[in-house]
C-alpha cells in the first residue's frame, strides 16, 4: 500500500511538472481537459495543495468588505469556494481557458458567472469593472506571462484591489515588482508563502503574494 501511494504521488507530481512546461494557450487547454475530472481528487489531495485556502484567507484578512471579485484562472473553483465560505455575500465571477475546468467549478455552485477566455487577449463580455481581482497558479512557468497583467487591469475599478500570487522564481526572472511599480500601483501587502504541504514533492515551492491597488 505504501508503494502504491508513493507511486500515485509521483505520477501526480509528473502531471504538475507537465503543467509547468506548457508552451501555449492550446497546450494549457489540452492538459487541463485531461486533468479536470481528477484534479482535486488526486493532485490537490496528494500534493497537499494549500495555496487556494491560504490566499483566500489573505484576501479576507487584508481587504475591506467588497461586493464583487473576479477569480482569474478559476480552475476547478477552489478559490471561489473558500472566498464564499469566508464572505457569503461576495459576488464571485471566474475566468479560465479550460471549459472542462470551468465545468468542475460550476458544480460548486459558488460562482455568479463563469467565462471561458484566453487571457493573452483583451477580455470582454464580463461584469467588469469588479471591486477586486484574485489569481493564483496563473503567473508561473508554462502559464501566463507578465504582459497579461495589462489585460487584467481594466477588469477592476480604479480604486479596486488586486491579490496576485506569482511563482517566486518566475517573479524575479520577469521583474514583476518593477513592472507593477512602473504602473504606479500602491502596494498594501507583500510576502512569500508556501504553495504545497510538507508531504508534497514540490514542498519547497514558494510564491510571492502581492496585495495592491
Amino acid at each position: 500500500m505504501i508503494q502504491l501511494a508513493q507511486r500515485s504521488r509521483a505520477n501526480h507530481g509528473d502531471r504538475a511538472n507537465d503543467a509547468y512546461s506548457l508552451k501555449s494557450p492550446e497546450d494549457n487547454k489540452k492538459l487541463y481537459a485531461k486533468w479536470a475530472a481528477t484534479y482535486e481528487s488526486d493532485f490537490v489531495a496528494n500534493q497537499d495543495y494549500q495555496h487556494p485556502k491560504v490566499i483566500s484567507e489573505l484576501f479576507h484578512s487584508q481587504l475591506p468588505q467588497l461586493k464583487s471579485v473576479i477569480d482569474i484562472g478559476t480552475g476547478t473553483g477552489l478559490v471561489g469556494k473558500y472566498l464564499k465560505d469566508l464572505r457569503p455575500n461576495l459576488e464571485v465571477d471566474g475566468i479560465d481557458i479550460s471549459p472542462e475546468m470551468l465545468a468542475e467549478a460550476r458544480k460548486k455552485d459558488v460562482y455568479r458567472n463563469l467565462y471561458e477566455r484566453d487571457l493573452t487577449k483583451p477580455v470582454s463580455g464580463t461584469e467588469a469593472p469588479y471591486d477586486a481581482l484574485i489569481t493564483i497558479g496563473t503567473f508561473t512557468h508554462g502559464h501566463l506571462g507578465i504582459e497579461v497583467l495589462d489585460n487584467l487591469f481594466p477588469l477592476v475599478k480604479t480604486e479596486g484591489y488586486f491579490v496576485i500570487a506569482v511563482n517566486e522564481k518566475y517573479f524575479h526572472e520577469h521583474n514583476f515588482l518593477e513592472f507593477l511599480l512602473a504602473r504606479k500601483i500602491k502596494m498594501i501587502h507583500m510576502d512569500k508563502v508556501h504553495v504545497y504541504g510538507e508531504e508534497s514533492a514540490h514542498r519547497d515551492s514558494m510564491n510571492v503574494v502581492m496585495v495592491f491597488q
